[in-house]
Order: C-alpha cells, then structure tokens, then sequence
C-alpha cells in the first residue's frame, strides 16, 4: 500500500482553508493570512490567485507574505 502526502501547495491551501473556516465560526468576514518561510512563493501565489477566482472572497496582497482576505457570506472554498 502506498501513502500519499499532500503536497507543499496542498498543506498550504488546507492551512488557509481551516483559517478561513475558523473565522467564519467566529462571524468574522475578514480575515489576514501568512505565507510561512518554509511555503515557496510560487505555491502562495497560485494558492491567492486560486482564492481570487471565488465568487465570494476578495484577496487585498498586502506585501509579499501577508494578504487580507475578505467576503460577505459564508465562505466556504477550496483551494486545491
């Protein structure tokens, strides 16, 4: 049997998909996120573009490590 492990960009969406799920269980609709020294700025940059093209969530970069996520109903996504 062989054993699959989620990729760098895989482990990264999951990181920001339990974020985003955490503050909406909180009534929060904003939301900033990190890019980790260990996540490559390649996987970051597919992952902000990936949440761009949901309906609900607007991503504001903020640098080259953090962004303000953003969005009016529940947000439910994913990234992979």
């Amino acid at each position: 049997m062989i054993l699959s492990f989620p990729s760098p960009y895989q482990r990264l969406s999951h990181r920001v998909d339990a974020q985003i799920l955490q503050a909406s269980h909180e009534h929060r609709r904003q939301l900033v996120i990190a890019r980790t020294r260990l996540e490559s700025a390649d996987d970051w940059t597919a992952m902000l573009k990936q949440l761009e093209r949901q309906k609900n969530i607007r991503v504001i970069p903020i640098n080259t490590r953090h962004a303000l996520l953003s969005w009016r109903h529940h947000a439910d996504r994913t990234a992979c």
